[in-house]
């Protein structure tokens, strides 16, 4: 019997597919022949040693760690190509053990590495980022370039990285923000730039990155802020410029941030708001302005931002705060994760502090209550040990547990997810004055309101008029009963009697 006739396109078929393997075969041969395996560096002398997981053979290694030794390595070492025997690393990490072992990006490596999606260079010594040097390396999804002692990052330095979402470029020394530096970047969600050394943010610097949503340039040395630093950054939601040195906002400094959500600026040497700095930041729920040196704030500063539920002005030098001033954003700190922290200014303790009292009861919040029942101001007025005053005190003790109570549920709730950072809090612990009093251990109709300004230079204090003290009264008792409300009716009471 004759065996049967393979058709000739089949056969055709068979011995294509079969050269095709015998080509791989020989690709995988020469690059065991003519290149080093990254992951298996036996020579000690190597300038450049990789650890690699998951596996060590050809092609097989994903997540890889080289650190760079002895006196450094330059762009034409033969080591370079090497990389082409892991060309299916997805994860990439250079560290430098010393000044001057790594002064460039390795680009070569980038064009070999086709499956490469997270890249990052540590304590190398880049002075410039060039132009170009990242272009079309299309699937790295996160970059890293932290302590490289990078001082330029020349225009379209980062081109065309169209799935970049992350780019981390803290702790070196660049300078300035240029124009188009960042281009062609669709995907860029994170830019984290802290602890530079930039002073200027060119107009338009970010423009391009249209879905940027948190933008992180604290502790560098920026002193002005425009409105064309942050065009094109409709979508962000987060920006940190704690730790400059802005001394002056001036009106719609922030127009362009149309859906920011929380900003950061404590730290700084502020001591001036336009009355209109914060326009447009209809979305604001955070503004942190602790550690400035703000003496006054205008009517209306808050009008434009009436979404705002956390609000820390911390370690001012501010005099007043009255309810005009917090009447645009006073029902947002009624609700449960609202915040207000006001310690560490130079308040009276006068009537224009009075809402306190009443936002005390009204609010949903552990943490607008904690920080009332801990907010202390200046009690000017002589008043002796047996005064009025110091039986309220004496009476009233027994808050103080409620208040440790309340501390400990205050804990539990935390809407924001950076609201007190540490390395912020290095002021030493302050200790209270003479006439530092705790203000809502002072009842309403004790609170001395500033009388009208006679001279310009003979300005008084004196105890609230009969309907003054009504008025204030009526902030209590239009409020739900609390131990704070019924310790001020027993005063009463008792005072009565005694007057009696």
């Amino acid at each position: 019997m004759r065996a049967q006739k393979i058709p000739a396109a089949l056969l055709l078929l068979l011995i294509a597919i079969d050269s095709l393997h015998a080509n791989r075969r020989k690709q995988k041969e020469k690059i065991v022949q003519t290149a080093i395996n990254i992951c298996d560096i036996s020579d000690r002398d190597s300038k450049v040693h990789c650890y690699c997981e998951n596996s060590q053979d050809i092609n097989e290694a994903i997540k890889t760690e080289c650190w760079v030794f002895n006196g450094g390595i330059d762009r034409a070492d033969p080591l370079w190509s090497s990389f082409t025997s892991q060309m299916n690393i997805e994860t990439l990490a250079f560290n430098v053990r010393a000044d001057g072992g790594l002064s460039f990006v390795p680009t070569r490596v980038l064009r070999y590495l086709r499956k490469l999606t997270q890249f990052s260079i540590k304590y190398s010594s880049i002075p410039k980022i060039e132009s170009y040097t990242f272009v079309n390396v299309t699937s790295v999804r996160e970059m890293t370039l932290t302590k490289n002692q990078i001082v330029v990052l020349s225009k379209h330095a980062f081109f065309n990285l169209p799935n970049l979402t992350v780019l981390t470029l803290d702790e070196n020394k660049i300078k300035k923000i240029e124009t188009e530096t960042f281009y062609e970047l669709p995907a860029l969600q994170k830019l984290f730039l802290t602890s530079n050394n930039i002073s200027v943010i060119e107009d338009g610097a970010f423009r391009h990155l249209v879905n940027l949503l948190e933008l992180e340039i604290d502790k560098n040395n920026i002193s002005e802020l425009k409105k064309e630093c942050f065009d094109g950054l409709a979508n962000l939601k987060r920006l940190d410029l704690r730790k400059n040195k802005i001394a002056i906002l001036n009106s719609f400094t922030f127009i362009e941030l149309w859906n920011l959500q929380e900003l950061l600026l404590d730290y700084n040497e502020i001591y001036i708001l336009a009355q209109r700095t914060f326009d447009g930041l209809s979305q604001l729920k955070k503004l942190s302005l602790s550690h400035n040196r703000l003496v006054t704030l205008v009517d209306g500063l808050f009008e434009g931002v009436r979404g705002l539920s956390a609000l820390d002005l911390r370690h001012n030098k501010l005099k007043r705060f009255t309810f005009e001033n917090l009447r645009p954003i006073y029902d947002n700190l009624k609700l449960q994760k609202s915040y207000i922290f006001l310690e560490g200014n130079d308040f009276d303790c006068d009537c224009h502090l009075a809402w306190m009292h009443k936002l005390r009861h009204e609010t949903k919040s552990s943490k607008v209550r904690t920080s009332f029942e801990n907010f202390v101001c200046k009690f000017n007025s002589d008043l002796s040990p047996n005064s009025h005053f110091t039986y309220y005190e004496r009476i009233d003790t027994k808050n103080n547990i409620d208040s440790d109570k309340i501390r400990d549920d205050a804990d539990n709730t935390d809407e924001f997810h950076d609201e007190i950072d540490e390395s912020y809090l290095d002021e030493p612990k302050r200790v209270r004055g003479d006439n530092e009093r705790t203000l809502l251990q002072i009842p309403v109709e004790l609170l001395p309101c500033p009388a009208e300004v006679k001279s310009v230079t003979d300005r008084t204090y004196t105890y609230p008029s009969q309907n003054e003290a009504k008025d204030y009264r009526n902030l209590i008792t239009t409020s739900s009963i609390s131990p704070v409300g019924i310790n001020i009716s027993v005063f009463l009471l008792s005072l009565l009697l005694l007057l009696g």
